[in-house]
């Protein structure tokens, strides 16, 4: 191609570190879906706004089944445990 780019050719990009969902961590919790105790994966989900995102807002903490993938947002006692370290069950 010597330097030619192809029209409607959209080079390969990293997809910008800001929006992907960071894991906090691992513990085995009760799922209201499987109805079962399974490990659930914690991990803080960013929110778009306008232009960028912001990480701590009241909805960005997450525990998804492992099992079942059922995701349940994580408010109060446990958001606050969660967010304060890293855990593995």
């Amino acid at each position: 191609m010597n330097g030619i780019i192809e029209a409607g050719v959209i080079p390969e990009r990293l997809p910008s570190l800001s929006h992907i969902p960071k894991e906090l961590g691992r513990e085995e919790r009760h799922c209201e879906r499987c109805g079962a105790r399974t490990e659930h994966i914690l991990y803080r989900v960013p929110k778009k706004m306008v232009f960028f995102y912001v990480k701590n807002h009241a909805g960005n903490v997450h525990a998804t089944c492992v099992t079942c993938a059922g995701s349940t947002v994580l408010t109060g006692e446990e958001r606050e445990r969660a967010l304060s370290g890293p855990r593995v069950s």
